[in-house]
């Protein structure tokens, strides 16, 4: 039949995802229609190459994960091309760590992530403590350089492949620290009062030799008591 066309257009080329991932470009063969399907075969974009060789397609759901894409060329007699793949930007940050859990000795984090991503351990002051990767079961066990055993708030949060990072999760660790001794005690010269200086917020207690309680109080946020 002469009126058949038997031959499959030119596959699309220069292809093109915007930042955003809601637009693809590219060109093609004039008047073809240009499909664009997600890895499960979903059609979530199409478009007429026009008269100078470009399309323009709108991409929904906006396609920014890191998908790969399938996109081909369908001319007037339903002669498809082969199809070509692109992927798409991953701006999307991975989901902060979860069931984040610090080990008694201070020592390790452990908790739950994005498999594949980065993740990162650091003190209030922004310090790195200490990091892993993921595991393919979504797992991760991060040594720290330093144990946490004195209430310190750590932050922990998740670095996928293309550098994009999760909001913060937080671990606190147990204050298993003793508070140093009490300085410059001393005993008012009525021997009514007792004044020194302790770690802020932690509580003085007076005892006599024989270990009963004479007095206590909390020292103040600048250490004195």
């Amino acid at each position: 039949d002469s009126d058949s066309d038997s031959d499959k257009p030119s596959h699309p080329t220069e292809l093109t995802i915007s930042h955003d991932g809601t637009i693809l470009t590219g060109k093609g063969d004039v008047g073809t229609t240009v499909t664009i399907k997600d890895a499960e075969g979903n059609t979530i974009g199409s478009a007429t190459v026009a008269a100078d060789g470009t399309f323009t397609a709108i991409l929904e759901p906006a396609q920014i994960n890191g998908q790969t894409l399938s996109v081909t060329a369908t001319d007037s007699a339903g002669n498809v091309s082969l199809a070509v793949t692109i992927t798409a930007p991953d701006t999307t940050a991975p989901v902060e760590p979860s069931d984040v859990q610090l080990s008694e000795d201070g020592l390790t984090v452990t908790g739950k992530g994005e498999a594949g991503s980065i993740v990162t351990v650091k003190d209030a002051e922004g310090n790195t403590l200490g990091k892993a990767t993921v595991g393919s079961d979504g797992t991760f066990t991060i040594p720290l350089t330093s144990a946490q055993t004195n209430g310190q708030t750590l932050s922990v949060t998740s670095t996928d492949k293309a550098g994009n990072t999760s909001e913060p999760a937080s671990v606190t660790a147990q204050d298993t620290t003793a508070p140093a001794a009490p300085t410059d005690v001393q005993v008012s010269s009525d021997g009514e009062s007792v004044t020194g200086k302790a770690e802020a917020n932690s509580t003085v207690t007076i005892k006599d030799a024989d270990g009963d309680t004479l007095g206590s109080a909390t020292a103040g946020s600048d250490g004195s008591f």
